[in-house]
């Protein structure tokens, strides 16, 4: 294996998984096994001492029952020392620390009492003790109890056995942790791995699902496994992701394709139109005629491509807006009167309806435009009657209507209207000038200032135009 190919082995995924699970596993079993011997060491000379307070016990009965012990005691030696696994070494001092007995298997193990020990068992205690004997790998544990009659302390019992047995079975349960630890680790790594390979196939998946998706082919999803897991989250989150760069896509390719549409009918126009003049020749009056019916085309392409670049900007989150509060009903009412006189001319009555004083937090420009474009709107599409102009409060919210006798909008065509390059009575709007960018704008500038606007509207009856604002808070 290369080097290069080595490296590329050790920075899989699957592989460090596998590695630090390998480590957590072996850590983990060495810790457990450890715990495990020290439970049973523990446990064992548990019961060692259960034993030797049983033997200590029982010397203290017997020399209890007889006052002067020496021949109880001869008895007791040659039934303890006798035995084969755990052989008993004893002897019983005077309460002066002077030895009254001692077993003669007591000195193989060249046990020194401690003063500290002595003292502490004259005062009532109960103490162990390991002893490492000199010369000998055999380790000893010893008792010292005290010994009462009547009442009064008279002898410290000295109760010891060896613990070799202890100690060997200690020995076997470490060589058998050591032969089946091997084995533990090579399951352990062996699961880990195909852990490790299971829990990332669903990646392997998802890539190779993901690298096939192209622009040309965003209709595609991934299909999640039915487990509800974290796999299948991201894979649910990836469709998402997916998803809105279709609807990114569609909505670019549906502006481009509507973009190019609307400049190239001006333009064909404006061509047209200059074949026609240059066809023959004609009086100064027509050629100035026919330039001032281009220069208000070019105003026309001037105003849709000023739009254009403005969505273009909202789309790419370009456009900061100056926020600063503001008084709402001070700018609307500015707005009705400036279209006051343009309302007149067309024979339409425009009124400022009830207006509470408002203050939010807004771009005065960006809101201008708003509300700019909804009563121009009105205007246009009103070609007798009335326009009403309201500023009020609710719950929160700044709320301006703008309610027209216009034309209307059938109620199959009113979720469309806020959409680009969408014209309800495309004659019309023609006529007027609009190629059906203001509403989006609107719409737009009323989303960044955490608001909305709807609409309602019955055709022939006229339409209100509703935007909610969120109010300063105080």
């Amino acid at each position: 294996m290369s080097l290069k190919t080595r490296a590329k082995f050790y920075h899989r995924a699957d592989v460090k998984l596998t590695f630090w699970y390998i480590l957590t596993f072996f850590f983990s079993v060495l810790i457990i096994f450890g715990f495990l011997y020290l439970r049973l060491k523990h446990q064992l000379i548990k019961e060692v001492d259960r034993f030797l307070h049983d033997e200590a016990n029982e010397l203290s009965e017997l020399l209890s029952r007889n006052i002067e012990g020496i021949q109880v005691l001869n008895d007791f030696e040659t039934g303890v020392t006798a035995r084969t696994y755990y052989p008993i070494y004893f002897r019983v001092l005077n309460i002066d620390g002077s030895l009254f007995y001692t077993s003669k298997n007591f000195g193989g193990f060249d046990y020194r009492g401690r003063d500290e020990i002595l003292s502490r068992v004259l005062k009532g205690e109960v103490t162990q003790e390991e002893i490492h004997s000199r010369g000998r790998r055999t380790t000893f544990r010893i008792i010292n109890a005290p010994m009462y009659r009547e009442g009064k302390l008279a002898y410290v019992i000295q109760v010891a056995t060896h613990l070799r047995f202890v100690r060997k079975s200690l020995s076997n349960f470490k060589w058998n942790i050591l032969a089946v630890f091997p084995v533990i680790i090579v399951l352990g790594s062996l699961g880990g791995w195909i852990l490790a390979k299971k829990s990332l196939s669903p990646i392997g998946y998802i890539a190779s699902k993901a690298e096939r998706i192209t622009s040309n082919s965003l209709n595609e999803r991934l299909a999640t496994r039915g487990t509800d897991d974290e796999m299948d989250n991201l894979i649910q989150t990836i469709n998402g992701m997916i998803a809105r760069l279709e609807s990114s896509f569609r909505r670019i390719s549906e502006f481009t394709a509507d973009a190019s549409h609307e400049l190239k009918t001006p333009l064909c126009a404006l061509k047209g139109e200059a074949e026609v003049l240059l066809s023959k020749k004609r009086p100064a009056e027509e050629y100035q005629e026919g330039l001032a019916h281009f220069i208000e085309r070019f105003d026309q392409l001037n105003r849709m491509i000023n739009d254009l670049i403005l969505l273009s900007k909202f789309d790419s989150s370009q456009v900061e807006l100056n926020m600063a509060s503001l008084r709402l009903d001070l700018l609307v009412q500015d707005i009705g009167n400036l279209f006051k006189v343009l309302a007149e001319q067309k024979g339409i009555d425009l009124q400022m309806g009830r207006v509470q004083e408002v203050t939010i937090m807004g771009d005065k420009v960006r809101l201008q435009q708003l509300f700019t474009n909804l009563v121009d709107n009105a205007i246009k599409y009103t070609s007798e009657g009335s326009i009403r102009i309201t500023v009020e409060k609710d719950e929160g919210n700044a709320v301006v209507q703008v309610v027209d006798t216009g034309i209307g909008i059938p109620r199959e065509e009113q979720e469309k209207i806020f959409k680009r390059f969408y014209r309800v009575d495309k004659s019309r709007s023609k006529e007027s000038g609009g190629v059906g960018l203001g509403l989006s704008i609107a719409e737009w500038i009323a989303k960044a200032h955490r608001g909305r606007i709807e609409v309602n509207s019955e055709l022939n009856r006229g339409s209100t135009f509703t935007v909610y604002l969120p109010t300063l808070k105080n």
